[in-house]
C-alpha cells in the first residue's frame, strides 16, 4: 500500500515528535511528498479557516488547519512549526506534511514528546504564505497536585441567527481550554420563524452545494460537499478563528452535526425516521476532517459507526473529564412520532406516563436489558463506568450532551391555575375568595377528566358564581370561553418537557446513577448543552421515589447564539396550526417569562433556570470547589449593533458546587 492510499485509509492524522533540543527556522523534515506546493496550487493558497489546537494530552496536542486554493488533485506541501516562544525562535518542531484533496486539504497533525502544563505557539507555512498564529495547553502530569483549573463550556453555535460576540468576550476571559458540548454546526439553513431572532450582520446567508429541501423551505445538508461548505462558511468567521488559536478545544458532537434529533442514522424531520447512512457517514467525516481531535476514524468502514469520539482526559489530581456521545448509539425515542398520541409531539409536551409505558415494554421485551432504551449503549455505558469508577482525581467532570435533569410539569394543576387566573384576571397570589375559585374549578375539571365530559359543565363554578349573585349570563359565557382553553383530556397530566433528552431514556439513567451510588463515587458534574437556556440543579438517584437522594450535579449552559428555549416555546405555542392556546396560558408566552417559573416550581431539584438566554460558562475548579460563572449575552440591539467584546456579557450567574456534596448554591442577583 503506498503512503496515499495508507493515509486516506487509516483517518490521516500524521504526527510529530518533538525535539529535546532547539530546531533550526530554515529547512523542514523529510516527509514530504514529490508534488510541490506550486504544483499543487488551483490558485492563491492560503489558511482561510484559521489555525485550531484540541484533545491536549501532557505529552502530545492535535493541531489542524485547512489549506484553501489546491487544484482539488494533487497534495500541497504545508510546514509546521511549533515554538515555546511567541517569537518562533525556540522550534521543537520544524517539518513538513502534505495536505490532501482527499481530506479537503485540512489537516490533523498530533503532535507528541511535548512537555507536561507548557504552553506552545504554532503555525503553518505553505508557497510562501504564514498561518495565524496559534496558542496551545498541554495537561498536567496525571497525579500532579493542582490547586485550580479553569476552563470555559460552550454549545450551540448557530450561524444564523444572533450573534458570535461571545468569542470575543471569551479572549478576556482567564482560561486553559475550552469544552464544547456540542451543536458546532447546524445543519439545516434558511429556516423561517414567525418571531425570528435577529442576525448576525457579520453572518450573510449562504447555500449549500447540494442539500434537501423540506416543505417549510429550509434545506438541509446531505452530502460531504454540503457538511465540508458547513464547517468552511463556520469556520471563516474571525471571532471563531481567534477563539481556536488561543486555547485548545475538546470537542464533542450532539444532533445538528448531522441531523435534528438524531439518533443512530435516523433523521427527525418526517414520522418515517428514515434511515440516511451515506448522509450520516458524510456527517461523520466531516466532522472528523474540520475537529481537532484525536479520535478513531476508518473510512473503510461501510457502517455508519465507522467513527468513535467518546474519550477521557485526566487534569493533574484535580479532575477527570469524560465526553460521551449520545446520538451515535442511542436507541429510538421511546414513543414514535406517528403514534404519540400527543397533539404536541413525540418529543416535547409529552405524557409521562406514555414515555414510561413505552420504555417499560422495551424492557419486557428485552428481558431487562437496556440496549433498546439505551442513550449510549452497551459498549460505550461500561466504558463510562469503567472511566467513573477508575477515575482518582478529586472531580470527575461528564461532558454531555443533552441534561440529565428531570423537567416535567403537571399540567392538570397548572391549567387549573391558569384558568383560575384567566377569569379573575390576576395573577396575583390566592386569597380567600380566589382560593374557593380556583377549588371550584379544580373540582370541574377533576370531574370532566373523570367521565370524559366534553364540553366541561363547570356545575361547582356554575353554582359558585350563582351564589355570589353573578348573572347567568355572564357565568355562561364564561364557562363557554373556558371550554375554547381546555386541551384534549390526555395532556392533562405530568408532561415531560423533553423527551429527548434523559428523561426520554430514564431506565439508563436510573442505571448510571445506581452505579455512582453503590460504588461511593462522589464530585461527578455534567457540563451539559442542547437545552439552549441556562439550568443547574441535582440529578437524583430516581426521580420517582418518594424521597430522592442527591447523586451528582448537572450544569447546563446555554448556545452561543442559537434560538433560546424561551423563543422556540413562544414560537410553537404563537403558532395557529398547532392549536395550543391552552399551553399559552398555563405558560404564557408574553410578559415575564414564566416557563422559567413553570420548570423550577414543577422540578424541586432545579436550583436555577434562564431560558431566554445565550451564552457561556466558565469553571473555576479547585479541591474543594466547583465554581461555575454562567455568562448571559447581550442581544443585537434594536438597530442592528452586535454588542462588543466589552459589553458583550450582559450579566453573570454564579452557581457553586462544595466538594462532597451533590448540591448547587446559586448566587442572589
Amino acid at each position: 500500500m503506498d503512503r496515499r492510499t495508507f493515509i486516506k485509509w487509516s483517518g490521516f492524522m500524521t504526527v510529530s515528535a518533538a525535539s529535546t533540543t532547539i530546531l533550526s527556522a530554515c529547512g523542514g523534515g523529510d516527509d514530504s511528498p514529490s508534488s510541490s506546493s506550486a504544483a499543487a496550487s488551483g490558485g492563491p493558497l492560503s489558511f482561510s479557516q484559521g489555525v485550531a489546537s484540541g484533545d491536549p494530552q501532557p505529552d502530545s496536542v492535535v493541531l489542524w488547519t485547512r489549506v484553501s486554493g489546491g487544484d482539488g488533485i494533487r497534495d500541497v506541501n504545508v510546514g509546521v512549526q511549533v515554538s515555546t516562544t511567541a517569537d518562533f525562535t525556540s522550534l521543537v518542531v520544524n517539518t513538513t506534511v502534505a495536505a490532501s484533496a482527499d481530506w479537503d486539504y485540512t489537516l490533523r497533525h498530533q503532535i507528541t514528546g511535548l512537555s507536561a502544563n507548557t504552553i506552545y505557539f504554532y503555525r503553518f507555512i505553505t508557497g510562501g504564505v504564514t498561518s495565524m498564529t496559534g496558542r496551545t495547553w498541554t495537561l498536567p502530569a496525571s497525579g500532579q497536585a493542582l490547586t485550580q483549573l479553569k476552563f470555559a463550556v460552550i454549545s450551540c453555535q448557530d450561524w444564523s441567527v444572533n450573534h458570535w460576540a461571545a468569542f470575543d468576550a471569551m479572549q478576556n476571559e482567564d482560561i486553559n481550554f475550552i469544552v464544547h458540548v456540542g451543536n458546532y454546526v447546524y445543519e439545516q439553513i434558511g429556516i423561517t420563524l414567525p418571531i425570528q431572532p435577529a442576525r448576525d450582520p457579520q453572518h450573510p446567508a449562504f447555500k449549500l452545494p447540494n442539500g434537501t429541501a423540506l416543505p417549510d423551505g429550509s434545506t438541509y445538508a446531505t452530502t460531504l460537499a454540503d457538511y465540508r461548505t458547513l464547517y468552511m462558511t463556520y469556520r471563516s468567521d474571525p471571532r471563531l478563528q481567534r477563539l481556536h488559536a488561543n486555547w485548545p478545544m475538546i470537542a464533542i458532537w450532539n444532533d445538528h452535526e448531522f441531523s435534528s434529533d438524531s439518533w443512530q442514522d435516523h433523521e427527525t424531520y418526517t414520522s418515517a425516521e428514515a434511515e440516511q447512512t451515506a448522509r450520516r457517514r458524510s456527517a461523520n467525516q466531516a466532522w472528523f476532517e474540520f475537529m481537532p481531535t484525536n479520535v478513531t476514524f476508518n473510512a473503510a468502514n461501510t457502517s455508519f459507526q465507522n467513527i468513535q469520539i467518546y474519550r477521557s482526559f485526566t487534569f493533574g489530581n484535580l479532575a477527570t473529564l469524560v465526553m460521551t456521545d449520545e446520538r451515535l448509539y442511542r436507541a429510538a425515542h421511546e414513543v414514535a412520532e406517528q403514534v404519540s398520541g400527543n397533539p404536541v409531539g413525540s418529543r416535547y409536551f409529552v405524557p409521562k406516563a406514555t414515555v414510561d409505558a413505552a420504555e417499560q415494554a422495551r424492557l419486557t421485551a428485552s428481558n431487562n436489558a437496556l440496549t433498546p432504551v439505551s442513550m449510549l449503549g452497551d459498549t460505550q455505558r461500561q466504558w463510562w463506568q469503567d472511566q467513573m469508577s477508575t477515575a482518582t482525581t478529586t472531580w470527575k467532570l461528564w461532558g454531555n450532551d443533552v441534561s440529565l435533569l428531570r423537567m416535567q410539569a403537571d399540567m392538570f394543576a397548572a391549567l387549573t391555575d391558569a384558568l383560575t387566573q384567566t377569569v379573575l384576571q390576576t395573577a396575583a397570589g390566592l386569597g380567600t375568595f380566589e382560593t374557593q375559585f380556583h377549588t371550584a374549578i379544580q373540582a370541574d375539571l377533576t370531574a370532566a377528566v373523570a367521565g370524559n365530559l366534553v364540553p366541561a359543565p363547570f356545575t361547582n363554578l356554575d353554582t359558585f358564581a350563582r351564589g355570589l349573585g353573578f348573572d347567568e349570563d355572564d357565568v355562561q359565557a364564561t364557562i363557554a370561553a373556558l371550554n375554547t382553553l381546555i386541551p384534549p383530556y390526555s395532556v392533562l397530566t405530568t408532561m415531560l418537557m423533553n423527551a429527548d433528552q434523559w428523561d426520554g431514556y430514564n431506565a439508563e439513567r436510573l442505571s448510571l446513577m445506581s452505579f455512582l451510588t453503590n460504588n461511593s463515587i462522589r464530585n461527578v458534574v455534567a457540563l451539559t448543552g442542547d437545552l439552549n437556556a441556562f439550568a443547574a440543579g441535582t440529578v437524583m438517584n430516581d426521580f420517582d421515589a418518594a424521597t430522592p437522594v442527591p447523586v451528582m450535579v448537572d450544569l447546563v449552559t446555554a448556545g452561543i447564539s442559537s434560538t433560546s428555549l424561551f423563543t422556540s416555546y413562544v414560537t410553537f405555542v404563537n403558532n395557529p396550526a398547532n392549536h395550543l392556546g391552552w399551553l399559552g396560558k398555563v405558560a404564557p408566552a408574553t410578559g415575564p417569562n414564566s416557563l422559567d417559573t413553570m420548570l423550577t416550581s414543577n422540578n424541586s431539584w432545579l436550583a436555577y433556570a434562564d431560558t431566554n438566554a445565550q451564552g457561556y460558562s466558565v469553571i473555576t475548579l479547585t479541591p474543594g470547589t466547583l465554581t461555575c460563572n454562567f455568562r448571559k449575552l447581550a442581544p443585537v440591539s434594536p438597530t442592528g449593533q452586535v454588542p462588543t467584546a466589552a459589553n458583550a456579557v450582559a450579566s453573570t450567574r454564579v452557581v457553586t458546587v462544595q466538594a462532597n456534596t451533590a448540591e448547587v448554591t446559586v448566587s442572589p442577583m
